[in-house]
């Protein structure tokens, strides 16, 4: 078979998380999803809030699913990383709500992720052909117990380059394809985040930044170090996960604080196990792969659709929409998010959840 050609985002952002061992000695709550309430706060019929394991690969892994009406499409939804599950924060601030309304959502906690964590998993149960098969695997469980010929696939940074290899290998399940935040390679991609802080760096005239980042001159896609120093400065200038002030912040405190009901404080040894085990298995055959979207997935039988921001410098749109105008697709768009960084779906949630579901409902129409 051949190799797997995808991308990872290198873990950033809960770099934080590492540093907080404390966060062991926790009180213990059980994880849920809370229910999903009309305006007079009553459960409404027929929705579905749950948090489920199925087996995949012959390994058990955790799903969250919230949906107000099940006769809605399913949207599986691939998470970045490696090793990044997105169900701590299904219920954040009601970010998703408007997907719930018009899909039956689907965060995946990959295998070795989050609540998919375990011991017993070896470096062997980590290779990406391993989470291809549990994708195509997983898609097929949903379709058969929502009664759907197709569902939607959604891949977010490390989840959009799965999906693409996904779709390489088989694109029969799915409608369509959400990519978001997508590499389309890993070295051009990486140099570019990095010239892009250093010019930053001295447009601030901002000498710490500036001594750091020249320090790691000639800068080395593939060298993690290279990787992690320039992730600091990505986020320091909002070029990275977040662009809006504050929420990067906020978006980590809100699961440091134990506010997350679906990933409460006692969840999170074995999450941070799960992304130190993931990287140090998934990434070094990633950065090994050389992969390259343009000459590795060059035609797509499903249409896809790119969502992009305009601050991102860990996965630039403007690489992106190169490799955009190069695939043929029975359909394609890219839309652009002007006040985003990596994360558009909660830099601008709104305008990302309503051009998802517009485009979603013109598939189906068409």
């Amino acid at each position: 078979m051949k190799r797997s050609r995808i991308f990872s985002r290198p873990i950033r952002a809960l770099t934080t998380l590492v540093a907080l061992g404390l966060i062991g000695a926790c009180a213990t709550t059980a994880p849920y999803t809370p229910a999903i309430t009309d305006g007079d706060g009553m459960e409404l019929p027929g929705a579905i809030a749950s948090i489920e394991t199925v087996m995949l690969g012959g390994i058990p892994q955790t799903i969250t699913i919230r949906t107000q009406d099940t006769s809605k499409p399913v949207l599986l939804h691939l998470h970045g990383g490696p090793g990044m599950p997105s169900s701590p924060w299904a219920t954040w601030n009601d970010y998703h709500a408007e997907l719930e309304a018009e899909f039956i959502l689907v965060h995946w906690d990959q295998r070795g992720a989050g609540k998919s964590f375990s011991e017993d998993l070896t470096a062997e149960d980590m290779h990406i052909v391993s989470f291809v098969s549990d994708t195509l695997e997983l898609a097929d469980i949903l379709r058969a117990r929502f009664g759907q010929d197709k569902i939607f696939l959604w891949g977010h940074s490390w989840g959009s380059g799965l999906g693409f290899e996904t779709l390489r290998v088989n694109s029969e399940p799915f409608h369509a394809y959400f990519a978001s935040a997508v590499r389309p390679d890993w070295d051009s991609t990486e140099t570019l985040g990095f010239e892009r802080v250093l010019e930053l760096a001295r447009q601030a005239k901002d000498a710490d930044a500036i001594e750091a980042m020249t320090a790691i001159q000639p800068f080395d896609p593939t060298n993690i170090e290279h990787i992690v120093i320039r992730g600091r400065y990505l986020a320091q200038y909002r070029v990275g996960d977040f662009h809006t002030e504050g929420l990067g912040q906020a978006w980590l405190d809100y699961v440091l604080k134990g506010d997350s009901p679906e990933y409460p404080k006692a969840t999170l040894d074995n999450t941070l196990a799960g992304m130190d085990f993931s990287r140090e298995t998934i990434l070094p055959e990633i950065l090994a792969s050389g992969y390259d979207l343009a000459r590795d997935f060059p035609v797509s039988s499903i249409p896809v659709f790119f969502f992009a921001g305009r601050h991102d410098y860990e996965t630039p749109g403007d690489s992106a929409e190169v490799y955009y105008e190069l695939l043929q697709a029975p359909a394609k768009s890219f839309t652009w998010f002007e006040n985003s960084a990596h994360d558009v779906q909660y830099d601008e949630a709104a305008m990302f959840n309503r051009a998802l579901i517009r485009i979603a409902q013109e598939v189906l129409g068409s």
